[in-house]
């Protein structure tokens, strides 16, 4: 087996990783500051920013990548058979459900204590995905479509379970590693439990698989679903963030009927893919030459 960059390389130290994306977040608010001032409600600079947020990240970490060697066969793995992908594909919606039990389980007791800050957080500032008016936002909402269902899904795979999971399972062992890495990619989301627990089952089915071609491909699938209930069940006469904070807490029984839904959705996980499972980084094993490491 080939020597791990993981341990030896400093470029793939995840401090360095994290310190890298807060640089890049930075650079790109300035840049987004500084060449589109002048018209900041615009839909088109606001897709522009969000797709230019992970162009830099990611530009600023492929030198370090590539002075580390780094193997992408051993990272990315076999890519497996539709129907193997199909049967991971039957979570997406369980996932779906856990993100909306999340939001209400994180943002309904806050919305009675801190009003003002789920009103501007949760509801007004939450990201847009499509635009109805505005200059150019028909272009605007071919760069976000771009940019949610493909570009974020392929990035944010590959850094955060491929090289973040990766390089803490060496520093702190494999569960403790899920744990932190679920934990920055979900405050990195507005849903932050349900960014946590979607990362979880992400990194399991990478380590279950040994093929990030999988969390990759669900990835895609969850976020074109979210753009999709977006577009077939927003209000065309009305603005996008028309809901108050009255609003949202009155429709505490979805976010009620969700949780009870999800709690079968855990145990039928937690049965079916925690138990049996070769705990092994991906990159720490030979590739998956049977098509029993990609078995449901």
């Amino acid at each position: 087996m080939q020597d791990n960059p993981f341990e030896t390389r400093r470029e793939l130290r995840g401090r360095s990783l994290l310190m890298v994306g807060i640089l890049t977040v930075v650079v790109t608010a300035l840049t987004f500051f500084v060449f589109f001032r002048y018209n900041r409600d615009a839909p088109l600079p606001k897709a522009l920013f969000n797709l230019f947020l992970y162009g830099f990240f990611f530009l600023f970490n492929f030198s370090g990548i590539s002075r580390a060697r780094l193997s992408y066969n051993r990272l990315l793995g076999t890519c497996p058979r539709w129907r193997t992908l199909g049967g991971y594909a039957f979570w997406v919606a369980p996932l779906f459900i856990i993100s909306i039990a999340g939001t209400y389980v994180l943002y309904l007791p806050l919305s009675y204590v801190f009003p003002g800050f789920v009103e501007s957080w949760h509801l007004e500032d939450s990201t847009v995905m499509i635009w109805q008016d505005g200059d150019n936002y028909i272009l605007a909402n071919a760069v976000n479509y771009l940019t949610i269902v493909l570009v974020a899904p392929l990035m944010e795979e590959f850094f955060a379970r491929g090289i973040l999971l990766t390089r803490w399972s060496v520093k702190w062992g494999v569960t403790r590693a899920i744990l932190v890495s679920s934990i920055v990619f979900g405050l990195l989301h507005t849903n932050v439990i349900g960014g946590f627990c979607f990362a979880c089952v992400m990194a399991i089915f990478y380590i279950r698989t040994k093929s990030l071609f999988v969390p990759m491909s669900l990835h895609i699938l969850n976020n074109l679903t979210v753009w999709l209930a977006v577009y077939f069940t927003m209000d065309l006469d009305t603005s996008v963030s028309y809901e108050t904070i009255a609003d949202f807490q009155e429709s505490w029984w979805i976010g009620l009927i969700a949780l009870v839904m999800s709690v079968p959705c855990v145990i039928l996980f937690w049965r079916r893919y925690i138990s049996n499972i070769d705990w092994r980084i991906p990159y720490l094993t030979e590739p998956p030459n049977s098509e029993n490491n990609l078995s449901n």
